[in-house]
């Protein structure tokens, strides 16, 4: 039962990130492209 809600939760929440991405203003989705391109480096800058 479990194995079966895991696939459905990750769809709704992808799709609730991409409804909220969405409707954002314009100035937020410039910060959230400019964060998702520093994603790989995020783990050496703050870990290393």
């Amino acid at each position: 039962m479990v194995k079966k809600l895991i696939p459905i939760i990750l769809i709704a929440g992808t799709a609730f990130l991409v409804m909220k991405y969405v409707k954002a203003p314009e100035s937020k989705k410039r910060f959230i492209k400019h964060l998702v391109v520093q994603i790989p480096y995020l783990p050496g800058r703050y870990y290393a």
